[in-house]
């Protein structure tokens, strides 16, 4: 695993400016994709399940993230799409980060319970899965093309590299990236209510990090993002 740089150079004035409007651009694209989708379900043009609410927005903000890269010059390996260092040590690297991710939001609602009350994830939108194995699979199946992928690509792979831009390459840089999109990728969670945006927020520090010090090689959290979702997917099955 690969360590954070200590002595980057901090962004030219000019830079902030262009990575807020990098931000906005995918922010925007996701959030029309989003009222769109919702106008277009309430009008009947097309049929989307409660289970899948919001997948248009993600996935439009991956291709808009993709795009905002190559408008600038990078490639797919600026986003972490390259070749891990030891493809041997890959399934490892996953389970570390699943144990990691389970262990911390075990902890981490344990601990603000002990000043704040902290509902449960509301999984209602999922009430279909519980007993349905056809549901159950296709669920499965569906989430890592629908939400795997898409989100690893706009928050860890572009957001945390725009943002890793902005705050330099420090320790504290480091942290701060890591804090700043696991707080945004646990707001967006918001219908799974204030339970689902810490178990979120928990798994965007753990993937933030993960993401950094695997070299920032996005294959290894989008593997251990998709098996975290078929772990859920099996998990609503058995109710």
């Amino acid at each position: 695993m690969s360590t954070v740089s200590t002595n980057a150079n901090p962004p030219t004035l000019a830079e902030p400016l262009k990575l807020f409007i990098d931000i906005m651009l995918v922010a925007l694209v996701s959030g029309l994709a989003f009222v769109l989708e919702d106008f277009a379900n309430a009008q009947g043009w097309v049929e989307i399940g409660e289970e899948a609410r919001g997948f248009t927005a993600v996935v439009a903000g991956a291709f808009a993230a993709v795009g905002v890269i190559l408008a600038r010059g990078g490639s797919l390996a600026d986003l972490g799409f390259k070749r891990p260092q030891s493809w041997a040590r890959v399934p490892l690297q996953v389970f570390t980060v699943l144990v990691a991710f389970f262990a911390m939001e075990t902890l981490v609602p344990m601990l603000v319970s002990l000043f704040i009350f902290v509902p449960e994830p509301d999984f209602s939108r999922y009430a279909s899965i519980p007993g349905n194995l056809g549901a159950a699979i296709s669920l499965a199946l569906i989430l890592p093309l629908t939400a795997s992928i898409p989100e690893e690509i706009v928050y860890r792979g572009f957001l945390m590299g725009r943002l890793s831009s902005f705050f330099g390459e420090t320790t504290r840089g480091a942290s701060l990236t890591i804090l700043l999109q696991a707080v945004i990728f646990g707001s967006i969670h918001f219908q799974w209510g204030i339970g689902g945006m810490i178990m979120t927020f928990c798994m965007g520090i753990v993937w933030g990090t993960a993401y950094l010090l695997c070299g920032r090689n996005l294959w290894i959290v989008i593997l251990a993002h998709s098996a975290g979702h078929m772990l859920f997917a099996t998990l609503l099955y058995f109710g």
